[in-house]
């Protein structure tokens, strides 16, 4: 499997586990899997829109992405979507 493949799924993994706790410090009775479905798209994007922007990353994943990047975006959007689900 190619190398970036490999990064955008740990990424995603990360995110996932952003989403959920994001979710869980809204405290909504929004749904589990949105919480990590939103945890998801969030990571992966946010830690791809950052390395498009040349940031540097904090705990690399490899390819130039953030593990931390991605757990922040993961959260920040499992706790907006949470929270506007209540």
């Amino acid at each position: 499997m190619d190398p970036v493949v490999q990064v955008v799924l740990q990424i995603g993994a990360v995110g996932a586990v952003g989403g959920l706790v994001g979710g869980l410090f809204a405290s909504s009775r929004s749904s589990l899997v949105g919480s990590i479905i939103m945890g998801v798209l969030g990571g992966i994007a946010g830690a791809a829109v950052l390395r498009i922007a040349g940031v540097r990353p904090i705990f690399e994943a490899g390819e130039g992405f953030s593990y931390l990047y991605a757990f922040a975006s993961g959260l920040l959007l499992g706790y907006v979507v949470s929270a506007s689900n209540k």
